[in-house]
């Protein structure tokens, strides 16, 4: 190449290189142009073409947008999302805003070509949410025509490092206005967030995230009509030591225990729950996440404090079916893996209205409770060949005796097989009388139970055993209507007889003879596995006094059982003959307007109820 050609070149390839330099840096200042300039436009599609926002319209107060060739820095301030005119009312509406939103290395060749969005860091700042739905019944079981979707959710979302600050979701009964659920205050960290497409549509996965910590100041859910709540308060959790603590957990009626109950044509418990304070170890936080399984090494929940309550003037609901041990957890909704579960300084009490004309109600209580429960498990997986379900306790009964139990749990025998054993120390009788008084018109004036042992096998259909109960000194008074000690004197007789012929007042006796007794009884079906509990040690405490036999008393359980059934199958006979005869029909016609009558009656009052708690 002759000089002047070589010239030539030289300066044609300065000239591009000066063109390509300028371009190069051109670029991203035209594209900065054209986004800052149609920046409204951009962001508000991209937040509603999802599914979540379709039908909403968004609104921004400042938008900044810096284009380089790494990625695209992005700030937001004021951002609000508001449901359009378009929504309808049986729809999900959400009102949103957002402080001030930080993005920066956002990605465009993954949001225009592969539906993606990536980003390098991300800071949200005082995020609120207030969302309104149909009642939950309308949207989860009513079935409804499928609509076509508003929006199209993102096939992935993924950010390197995430940081969430002061986020509050209200989710309200749109028929009532009234917080269903609240969500106050979650401040989080994370990295390595991702969320795809198929985590949106599979109901048991959130997201994958490789590091996450966080905090939340109270979360609260409202249900039964908006009569209880849950309230959770100052949890932390954290992926890295695996550890979740939670502050307060608490499980509340808004009404009053008879309040509460009345509204109920058949018993209803009422339960209320303060106080406890929640320690989680060896949490699996990557399991909840991807696939909503709860695995925890150790849960440790210190000062629990329970209370039940029941009114037996309402009548039993004979068709209810209350769960053994085994089959609560195989039917378990929700898989859960819990290795070892405490409860320390727990307090449980348990409250009966009786059936008769007492003027008040019954209990007893446990307190100074610390138990020791391990395999709570039905994640097959994770317990393998476990199958023992196990409880260690010991507590104190009315505050004075001592109480150690254990109870074993076959999770995977059909029967739902489990043993009981346990030792109660020395107790005075009388501390017993809040419970006995009320429901048997009985009191007990003196004794004290030395030592109480007990070892049971049972199932879902019976049990049996042995119990063995020492004490001395038993007297027993009759009451008066009143409920008092009766002063009359064939009351006097009568308690009088039933000391010295009827009950034995020392066990073992004056020769050092120890009555034992025998334990046997056939599980009532629609009665909770507790009050089987207590029937079965009952059983071995008469069998103390009455000195029944196994065999007599297995014989008269399945007599009694037998003609219950018979009783009932003639009432359906009795009924099906009946429902021929004219005169019949036309009686039984206005009895059930009557019942039907009063059920309205019932409703409109708990509607008021309703009405005045939602308010």
């Amino acid at each position: 190449m002759n000089p002047p050609d070589m010239k030539k070149f030289l300066i044609t390839v300065f000239v591009l290189i000066l063109i390509g330099f300028f371009a190069f840096k051109s670029i991203p200042t035209l594209v900065n142009k054209y986004l800052n300039s149609n920046a409204d436009r951009l962001i508000s599609n991209m937040i509603t073409r999802t599914s979540s926002f379709g039908e909403h319209e968004v609104t921004f107060g400042e938008i900044v947008l810096n284009y380089d060739y790494s990625g695209t820095f992005l700030k937001i301030r004021n951002i609000r999302v508001t449901p359009s005119e378009s929504l309808g009312k049986d729809m999900i509406a959400v009102n949103l805003t957002v402080d001030h939103v930080d993005l920066t290395g956002f990605q465009w060749f993954p949001f225009l070509f592969r539906n993606t969005i990536t980003v390098d860091s991300a800071l949200l700042d005082n995020i609120k949410i207030i969302s309104s739905s149909p009642p939950w019944d309308s949207l989860f079981h009513e079935p409804k025509k499928p609509k076509k979707k508003t929006g199209k959710d993102y096939d992935l979302i993924e950010v390197k490092n995430f940081r969430l600050n002061d986020f509050s979701v209200e989710i309200k009964n749109n028929l009532y206005d009234s917080v269903r659920i609240s969500l106050v205050n979650m401040n989080v960290n994370a990295k390595e967030f991702k969320l795809t497409k198929e985590d949106i549509e599979n109901p048991k996965s959130l997201f994958d995230v490789e590091m996450i910590h966080g905090s939340i100041e109270k979360a609260q859910f409202h249900f039964d009509k908006f009569r209880q709540s849950t309230l959770v308060e100052d949890i932390d959790f954290d992926t890295k030591t695996k550890k979740m603590s939670i502050g307060y957990i608490g499980l509340h009626n808004k009404m009053d225990r008879y309040a509460y109950t009345s509204l109920f044509a058949d018993r209803q418990t009422w339960i209320d729950i303060s106080k406890s304070k929640m320690e989680l170890s060896g949490v699996n936080f990557g399991s909840y996440f991807k696939k909503g399984i709860i695995e925890v090494d150790t849960l440790s929940s210190d000062g629990l404090h329970l209370e039940l309550f029941v009114d037996k003037r309402k009548k039993k609901d004979l068709k209810k079916r209350p769960q053994m041990i085994h089959k609560t957890i195989e039917n378990l909704k929700q898989i859960i893996h819990i290795e070892h579960l405490f409860l320390k300084n727990s307090y449980i009490k348990i409250e009966e209205r009786p059936d008769n004309a007492s003027p008040r109600s019954a209990f007893l209580y446990f307190s100074d409770i610390n138990a020791h429960i391990t395999n709570v498990s039905n994640y097959i997986e994770r317990r393998g060949k476990n199958r023992t379900l196990e409880l260690d306790l010991t507590a104190k009964l009315m505050g004075e005796g001592p109480l150690a139990a254990n109870v074993k749990f076959d999770l995977e025998k059909p029967d739902g097989r489990f043993t009981l054993k346990g030792t109660l120390g020395k107790i005075k009788l009388s501390s017993l009388n809040t419970m006995i008084e009320p429901e048997a018109k009985i009191g007990l004036k003196s004794g004290t139970i030395n030592r109480l042992d007990f070892n049971i096998l049972a199932n879902d259909y019976d049990g049996s055993g042995e119990l063995i109960i020492r004490y001395e000194n038993l007297e027993v008074e009759l009451l008066n209507k009143n409920y008092e000690a009766d002063e009359k004197v064939l009351r006097k007789i009568g308690a009088y007889l039933a000391n010295k012929i009827i009950i034995k007042s020392n066990n073992p006796n004056k020769k050092g003879e120890v009555q034992k007794g025998n334990v046997y009884f056939i599980r009532e079906t629609h009665k909770s596995m507790f009050a089987y509990w207590w029937k079965l040690i009952f059983s071995g405490m008469k069998s103390t006094l009455t000195r029944e036999s196994m065999e007599e008393m297995k014989k008269k359980a399945l007599d009694q059982k037998s003609s219950q059934s018979n009783s009932e199958s003639a009432q359906s006979d009795n009924s099906n003959e009946k429902s021929g005869d004219p005169k019949t029909s036309k009686k039984l016609e206005r009895q059930e307007k009557k019942e039907e009558r009063k059920n309205h009656r019932e409703e409109r009052k708990a509607a008021k109820i309703d009405s005045a708690l939602t308010n």
